[in-house]
């Protein structure tokens, strides 16, 4: 398996873990220590201990998930990009299922343990797919 082939599987074992965990515990475990999350609208949130909190808050309101489309990995093996498309599933105040769609770029750090953990996560807004 190529790295970036490794890397790519990697994106797809974070986006299962926030079906199974919550987006909130899933970030936690695949957000490196010093990690800067770019929420759309918000100010940057600096490390991963304060990504958690914010995200904790209200994770119980919805449901993240994203499928990786393309993964590219520096020719020193040390960084890369995962881009992909998300929907996040919510009930409003009403109780109607709402639902909404974005795009994301993460980028990656290969650790010294060879494990990759995102060192920032940026995402926006798209139409829904038609």
């Amino acid at each position: 398996m190529t790295e970036k082939e490794r890397l790519l599987e990697t994106d797809k074992q974070f986006a299962a873990l926030s079906i199974e965990s919550g987006s909130a515990e899933a970030f936690r475990h695949f957000l490196a220590e010093d990690a800067m999350g770019m929420p759309q609208g918000q100010h940057p949130i600096m490390g991963r201990d304060a990504i958690y909190a914010d995200m904790k808050t209200n994770s119980d309101s919805y449901i993240l998930s994203w499928e990786p489309q393309r993964a590219e990995v520096s020719e020193s093996r040390d960084m890369g990009w995962t881009w992909g498309n998300w929907m996040m599933s919510l009930t409003d105040d009403d109780g109607i299922e709402q639902k909404r769609y974005g795009k994301y770029i993460n980028i990656w750090e290969r650790q010294p343990s060879g494990e990759w953990r995102v060192v920032v996560d940026l995402g926006n807004s798209s139409p829904a797919p038609e």
